[in-house]
Protein backbone atom coordinates (compact mmCIF):
# COMPACT_ATOMS: atom_id res chain seq x y z
CA UNK A 1 0.00 0.00 0.00
CA UNK A 2 1.26 3.19 -0.86
CA UNK A 3 2.57 5.35 2.26
CA UNK A 4 2.23 8.97 2.59
CA UNK A 5 5.11 11.18 3.92
CA UNK A 6 3.56 14.05 5.35
CA UNK A 7 0.09 14.03 3.51
CA UNK A 8 -2.01 16.79 5.19
CA UNK A 9 -5.85 15.12 5.57
CA UNK A 10 -7.58 15.76 2.69
CA UNK A 11 -10.90 17.67 4.49
CA UNK A 12 -8.33 20.38 5.36
CA UNK A 13 -6.69 20.85 1.78
CA UNK A 14 -9.81 21.10 0.03
CA UNK A 15 -12.51 24.33 -0.19
CA UNK A 16 -15.50 23.99 2.08
CA UNK A 17 -17.07 20.68 3.00
CA UNK A 18 -20.49 21.72 2.06
CA UNK A 19 -19.53 21.89 -1.25
CA UNK A 20 -18.19 18.72 -1.78
CA UNK A 21 -19.29 15.87 0.81
CA UNK A 22 -22.68 14.52 -0.09
CA UNK A 23 -24.54 11.36 -0.76
CA UNK A 24 -24.65 11.11 -4.61
CA UNK A 25 -24.90 7.55 -5.44
CA UNK A 26 -24.88 6.55 -9.36
CA UNK A 27 -24.84 3.08 -9.72
CA UNK A 28 -26.05 -0.27 -7.37
CA UNK A 29 -23.16 -0.57 -5.50
CA UNK A 30 -22.78 -3.64 -2.97
CA UNK A 31 -19.32 -3.64 -0.78
CA UNK A 32 -17.51 -2.00 -3.31
CA UNK A 33 -18.46 -3.69 -6.46
CA UNK A 34 -21.35 -3.61 -8.90
CA UNK A 35 -21.95 -5.39 -12.43
CA UNK A 36 -24.01 -2.84 -14.02
CA UNK A 37 -22.15 0.85 -13.48
CA UNK A 38 -23.87 3.40 -14.11
CA UNK A 39 -22.27 6.90 -15.44
CA UNK A 40 -23.10 10.53 -14.50
CA UNK A 41 -23.18 12.95 -17.57
CA UNK A 42 -19.80 13.36 -19.06
CA UNK A 43 -20.11 17.00 -19.49
CA UNK A 44 -21.18 17.35 -15.58
CA UNK A 45 -17.62 17.00 -14.06
CA UNK A 46 -17.14 20.61 -12.46
CA UNK A 47 -13.25 19.38 -11.30
CA UNK A 48 -12.31 22.54 -8.32
CA UNK A 49 -9.02 21.91 -9.99
CA UNK A 50 -9.19 22.06 -13.97
CA UNK A 51 -5.71 20.35 -14.18
CA UNK A 52 -6.71 17.13 -12.73
CA UNK A 53 -8.51 16.32 -15.26
CA UNK A 54 -5.18 15.60 -17.15
CA UNK A 55 -3.80 13.37 -14.57
CA UNK A 56 -0.52 12.04 -14.42
CA UNK A 57 -0.36 8.69 -15.93
CA UNK A 58 2.35 7.72 -13.97
CA UNK A 59 0.19 8.22 -10.59
CA UNK A 60 -2.97 6.96 -12.32
CA UNK A 61 -1.28 3.58 -13.28
CA UNK A 62 -0.41 3.58 -9.14
CA UNK A 63 -4.55 3.29 -8.11
CA UNK A 64 -4.98 0.02 -6.84
CA UNK A 65 -7.52 -1.98 -4.73
CA UNK A 66 -6.49 -1.46 -1.19
CA UNK A 67 -5.93 2.17 -0.76
CA UNK A 68 -7.89 4.47 1.12
CA UNK A 69 -9.44 7.75 -0.25
CA UNK A 70 -6.76 9.51 1.41
CA UNK A 71 -4.21 7.69 -0.55
CA UNK A 72 -6.03 8.15 -3.90
CA UNK A 73 -7.10 11.66 -3.40
CA UNK A 74 -2.57 12.18 -3.29
CA UNK A 75 -2.31 10.42 -6.38
CA UNK A 76 -5.38 11.57 -8.78
CA UNK A 77 -7.25 14.18 -6.72
CA UNK A 78 -10.24 15.08 -5.94
CA UNK A 79 -13.81 13.64 -7.44
CA UNK A 80 -15.06 15.64 -9.88
CA UNK A 81 -18.65 15.07 -9.60
CA UNK A 82 -21.45 16.17 -7.19
CA UNK A 83 -20.79 12.36 -5.05
CA UNK A 84 -18.48 13.94 -2.44
CA UNK A 85 -16.04 12.63 -0.31
CA UNK A 86 -17.23 11.37 3.17
CA UNK A 87 -19.34 8.56 3.40
CA UNK A 88 -20.12 7.91 -0.36
CA UNK A 89 -18.88 4.27 -2.05
CA UNK A 90 -18.05 5.70 -5.47
CA UNK A 91 -16.11 8.22 -6.64
CA UNK A 92 -16.29 9.57 -10.56
CA UNK A 93 -13.76 11.41 -12.41
CA UNK A 94 -13.92 13.41 -16.16
CA UNK A 95 -10.02 12.70 -17.27
CA UNK A 96 -8.55 14.06 -20.82
CA UNK A 97 -6.21 11.58 -21.97
CA UNK A 98 -2.92 11.51 -24.69
CA UNK A 99 -4.72 8.99 -27.19
CA UNK A 100 -1.07 8.56 -28.32
CA UNK A 101 -1.68 10.55 -32.03
CA UNK A 102 -1.06 14.01 -30.85
CA UNK A 103 -4.70 14.26 -29.70
CA UNK A 104 -6.59 13.61 -25.86
CA UNK A 105 -9.88 11.10 -25.61
CA UNK A 106 -12.49 12.13 -22.91
CA UNK A 107 -12.37 9.32 -20.81
CA UNK A 108 -14.59 8.86 -17.44
CA UNK A 109 -13.19 6.59 -14.45
CA UNK A 110 -15.38 5.43 -11.45
CA UNK A 111 -13.76 3.93 -8.10
CA UNK A 112 -15.52 1.94 -5.73
CA UNK A 113 -14.89 2.25 -2.32
CA UNK A 114 -15.87 -1.11 0.06
CA UNK A 115 -17.68 -1.07 3.63
CA UNK A 116 -14.69 -0.19 4.83
CA UNK A 117 -13.66 2.76 2.31
CA UNK A 118 -10.85 0.75 0.38
CA UNK A 119 -10.97 0.86 -3.17
CA UNK A 120 -11.82 -2.02 -4.46
CA UNK A 121 -13.49 -1.90 -8.32
CA UNK A 122 -12.38 0.42 -11.31
CA UNK A 123 -14.34 1.45 -14.44
CA UNK A 124 -13.57 3.03 -17.61
CA UNK A 125 -16.27 4.71 -19.89
CA UNK A 126 -15.47 3.66 -22.43
CA UNK A 127 -13.00 0.96 -21.79
CA UNK A 128 -11.01 1.61 -24.78
CA UNK A 129 -9.28 4.63 -22.12
CA UNK A 130 -7.79 1.56 -20.05
CA UNK A 131 -5.64 0.96 -22.71
CA UNK A 132 -4.41 4.32 -22.74
CA UNK A 133 -2.81 4.25 -19.55
CA UNK A 134 -1.85 0.64 -19.28
CA UNK A 135 -1.13 -0.01 -23.06
CA UNK A 136 -1.43 -3.94 -23.82
CA UNK A 137 2.02 -5.48 -23.98
CA UNK A 138 2.46 -6.20 -27.91
CA UNK A 139 2.68 -9.51 -28.98
CA UNK A 140 5.91 -11.88 -28.62
CA UNK A 141 7.68 -12.64 -31.64
CA UNK A 142 7.22 -16.68 -31.96
CA UNK A 143 10.36 -17.91 -33.16
CA UNK A 144 9.25 -20.68 -35.90
CA UNK A 145 11.62 -23.41 -36.20
CA UNK A 146 14.26 -23.89 -38.33
CA UNK A 147 14.63 -26.57 -40.75
CA UNK A 148 17.70 -27.53 -42.97
CA UNK A 149 17.56 -30.44 -45.47
CA UNK A 150 20.59 -32.30 -47.14
CA UNK A 151 20.65 -34.88 -49.37
CA UNK A 152 23.20 -37.54 -49.21
CA UNK A 153 23.69 -39.89 -51.90
CA UNK A 154 23.62 -43.74 -50.53
CA UNK A 155 26.78 -44.67 -52.88
CA UNK A 156 29.07 -42.74 -50.22
CA UNK A 157 26.81 -44.30 -47.38
CA UNK A 158 26.17 -47.99 -48.48
CA UNK A 159 27.64 -51.01 -51.01
CA UNK A 160 25.46 -51.07 -53.85
CA UNK A 161 22.21 -53.21 -52.91
CA UNK A 162 23.33 -53.32 -49.48
CA UNK A 163 22.13 -51.85 -46.13
CA UNK A 164 25.37 -52.11 -44.38
CA UNK A 165 27.08 -49.00 -43.32
CA UNK A 166 30.75 -48.35 -44.92
CA UNK A 167 33.21 -46.92 -43.42
CA UNK A 168 33.13 -43.64 -45.52
CA UNK A 169 29.12 -43.37 -44.81
CA UNK A 170 29.98 -43.18 -41.15
CA UNK A 171 32.52 -40.43 -41.43
CA UNK A 172 30.10 -39.06 -44.15
CA UNK A 173 27.31 -39.24 -41.54
CA UNK A 174 29.86 -37.77 -38.69
CA UNK A 175 30.56 -34.82 -40.53
CA UNK A 176 27.59 -33.64 -42.37
CA UNK A 177 24.65 -34.57 -39.76
CA UNK A 178 26.34 -35.09 -36.36
CA UNK A 179 27.97 -32.06 -36.98
CA UNK A 180 24.67 -30.19 -37.76
CA UNK A 181 23.35 -31.39 -34.58
CA UNK A 182 26.26 -29.70 -32.21
CA UNK A 183 25.15 -26.05 -32.64
CA UNK A 184 21.47 -27.10 -32.07
CA UNK A 185 19.79 -25.72 -28.69
CA UNK A 186 17.15 -28.18 -29.29
CA UNK A 187 16.53 -30.59 -31.66
CA UNK A 188 13.09 -31.25 -32.41
CA UNK A 189 12.85 -33.88 -34.72
CA UNK A 190 15.02 -35.75 -37.89
CA UNK A 191 13.08 -36.81 -40.82
CA UNK A 192 15.20 -39.89 -42.26
CA UNK A 193 13.25 -40.48 -45.98
CA UNK A 194 15.40 -42.85 -47.75
CA UNK A 195 15.43 -43.68 -51.89
CA UNK A 196 16.14 -46.24 -53.97
CA UNK A 197 16.89 -46.53 -57.94
CA UNK A 198 14.25 -48.50 -60.27
CA UNK A 199 16.11 -51.27 -60.50
CA UNK A 200 14.58 -54.80 -59.02
CA UNK A 201 11.03 -55.28 -57.93
CA UNK A 202 8.67 -52.18 -56.38
CA UNK A 203 8.51 -54.36 -53.34
CA UNK A 204 12.39 -54.88 -53.03
CA UNK A 205 12.81 -51.24 -53.28
CA UNK A 206 10.90 -50.61 -51.03
CA UNK A 207 12.54 -52.60 -48.05
CA UNK A 208 15.59 -51.68 -49.40
CA UNK A 209 15.14 -47.78 -48.73
CA UNK A 210 13.72 -48.45 -45.40
CA UNK A 211 16.37 -50.86 -44.26
CA UNK A 212 19.15 -47.88 -45.29
CA UNK A 213 16.66 -45.56 -43.63
CA UNK A 214 16.85 -47.35 -40.26
CA UNK A 215 20.52 -47.93 -40.75
CA UNK A 216 21.25 -44.20 -40.67
CA UNK A 217 18.83 -43.96 -38.11
CA UNK A 218 20.54 -46.42 -35.80
CA UNK A 219 23.96 -44.58 -36.27
CA UNK A 220 23.02 -41.06 -35.09
CA UNK A 221 21.13 -43.15 -31.93
CA UNK A 222 24.67 -44.35 -31.32
CA UNK A 223 25.87 -40.92 -30.56
CA UNK A 224 23.31 -39.53 -28.95
CA UNK A 225 20.92 -38.42 -30.77
CA UNK A 226 17.18 -39.35 -29.09
CA UNK A 227 15.76 -42.22 -30.92
CA UNK A 228 12.12 -40.57 -30.53
CA UNK A 229 13.55 -37.52 -32.57
CA UNK A 230 13.92 -39.49 -35.35
CA UNK A 231 11.48 -40.99 -37.96
CA UNK A 232 12.55 -42.91 -40.99
CA UNK A 233 10.70 -44.20 -43.65
CA UNK A 234 11.53 -45.60 -46.66
CA UNK A 235 10.10 -44.66 -50.34
CA UNK A 236 11.52 -46.98 -52.53
CA UNK A 237 11.69 -46.08 -56.39
CA UNK A 238 9.30 -43.16 -55.64
CA UNK A 239 10.30 -39.61 -56.21
CA UNK A 240 12.60 -39.89 -58.90
CA UNK A 241 15.25 -37.46 -59.55
CA UNK A 242 16.57 -38.77 -62.81
CA UNK A 243 15.20 -41.07 -65.68
CA UNK A 244 17.83 -43.14 -67.34
CA UNK A 245 17.40 -45.09 -70.28
CA UNK A 246 21.01 -46.59 -70.89
CA UNK A 247 21.12 -50.55 -72.57
CA UNK A 248 24.40 -51.48 -70.27
CA UNK A 249 23.74 -51.49 -66.60
CA UNK A 250 26.43 -50.37 -65.57
CA UNK A 251 26.17 -47.21 -67.59
CA UNK A 252 22.49 -47.57 -66.17
CA UNK A 253 23.51 -47.94 -62.35
CA UNK A 254 25.48 -44.54 -62.87
CA UNK A 255 23.23 -42.52 -64.76
CA UNK A 256 21.00 -43.77 -61.73
CA UNK A 257 22.67 -42.66 -58.84
CA UNK A 258 21.18 -39.30 -57.98
CA UNK A 259 18.15 -41.48 -57.51
CA UNK A 260 19.74 -43.83 -54.52
CA UNK A 261 19.98 -41.27 -51.52
CA UNK A 262 18.91 -40.44 -47.94
CA UNK A 263 17.05 -37.20 -47.34
CA UNK A 264 17.69 -35.98 -44.05
CA UNK A 265 15.61 -33.27 -43.08
CA UNK A 266 16.62 -31.48 -39.20
CA UNK A 267 14.26 -29.47 -37.22
CA UNK A 268 15.96 -27.33 -34.29
CA UNK A 269 14.50 -24.29 -32.74
CA UNK A 270 16.53 -21.59 -33.30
Amino acid sequence: MLKLKSARPWWLVLPAAGVLVGCGSYGTVKDGTTEQPVWPAADAARPIVAETQRPNLDKLRQVQAGLSKTEVYALIGHPQYSEGLAGVHEWNFAFRLPDGRGGEMQCQYKILYDKTMLAKQFHWNPQACAELVNPPAPPMAIEQPKLSTMELSTDMLFEFDSARLRAEGVRVLDERVVAALTDARKLQRIRLTGHADRLGSDAYNLQLSQRRADAVKAHLVTKGVPSDTIEAIGRGEADALVTCQQRSRSALIGCLAPNRRVRVEITVDK
